[in-house]
Order: C-alpha cells, then structure tokens, then sequence
C-alpha cells in the first residue's frame, strides 16, 4: 500500500503591479541622475553652512571694545556709544562673505529644487532635510557664540544672523515636512495600495 504524504501549502503570491508605480519611478530614476548634482547638494548645502560658522566672527565684543574702555569714566556718552558698539560689526569683510555664502548657497538649493521638483525622494534627501539641519546648526552657534563669548549681548550682526537662520529653518524645515509627510506620503500609500489592495480596501 503507497504510503500518502501531504502536499506543502502552495506558497502565497504577491500581487505585483503591471506598471511602474510613481514611487517605483522615482526610486528607479535616484540612479540616473547625473553625479554632478548630489555633488553639487553636497557643496550648497556645505556653503549653506559656512555662511553661518563665519557670521559670529562679525560680532561686537562689547566687554573687550577699545572705545568701550575709553568711554568708561564718561557716564554721560557710555550709553551712547555702548549702543553704537553694540549696533556695528566687528569684521564687515566677513560679514559680506557669509552673505554670500548664504545668497550662493541658498539659490543653489532653489536651483536643484527646481531642476529635480519631480523626483520628491532625491530633494527630500539631498535638499530639504540637509539645509534644514545646516541651518539649526547655524541658529545654535551663533545662540552659543552669543552666550558664551559676547556674554549675551546682541549685537547688531549676531540679531540679523539669528533672524536670518530662523526664516531658514522656518522655509526649509516645511519643505521637508511637507514633501515628506504629505506629497511623498501620498505617493507611498499610492504604492502600497498597488501591491496590496485587500489591505487598503479593509483599512488595514
């Protein structure tokens, strides 16, 4: 008598989608886009952030001033001069060259948002979030800087660079909070919905 043996359970197939989901596409098209603009991400963002480790040597030391020291005996002009001291910048050579970084690196990053706006992974990645932790890095050394070496006076240049950084985080950081948390959230459950129907129809 032939001795019966069960039948393994037949593995369970995945749906597969007959197309390319826009996910899938834009995965696939990370590959082919030319290395020239991750290199290029890398160096706006990178000048991006430069901008803001040179602004704090353009801040008034307000304590260690020359004129601050001479005006000392003199209560009736200290004030006065103590707020020109504090609204003028020690280095205004390197306060025009972190400006510029920041113009360069800041239209760099709107050149390649443009140039890549549909590829939502590739600007999530190599655009939005990048300038967005660049710029926090900027607001606390120059909060530091402030703190710590201007023993928390704010001068002029240490206000326009915190100002100017805070808009930064506030512009970039909802980029990245609205492509990654919404546009490119949409598109992922567009994809997940292609491969498991059952699963999006009963809510799971």
């Amino acid at each position: 008598m032939e001795q019966s043996f069960p039948q393994p359970p037949r593995p369970v197939m995945a749906r597969v989608p007959s197309t390319e989901t826009k996910y899938m596409q834009m995965l696939l098209h990370i590959d082919r886009i030319p290395r020239i603009y991750n290199f290029l991400s890398g160096l706006f963002t990178w000048i991006l952030l430069a901008s803001f480790l040179i602004i704090p040597g353009t801040f008034t030391s307000f304590k260690n001033s020359d004129m601050f020291k001479d005006i000392q005996d003199n209560e009736d002009k200290s004030n006065a001069v103590a707020k020109a001291i504090v609204d003028s910048a020690a280095n205004v050579g390197l306060l025009w060259l972190s400006g510029a970084f920041c113009i360069i690196g800041g239209t760099g990053c709107l050149f390649l948002w443009f140039r890549w706006r549909k590829n939502y992974v590739w600007i999530v990645n190599k655009v939005f979030l990048p300038a967005t932790l660049n710029s926090v890095a900027g607001l606390l050394t120059t909060i530091v800087n402030v703190y710590t070496a201007q023993k928390g006076v704010w001068s002029l240049s240490a206000k326009i660079a915190a100002i100017v950084t805070g808009c930064l985080i506030a512009v970039a950081g909802s980029l990245f909070a609205a492509y990654n948390f919404w546009i490119l959230e949409k598109v992922r459950d567009e994809h997940e919905a292609s491969y498991h129907p059952e699963e999006k129809r009963s809510g799971l």
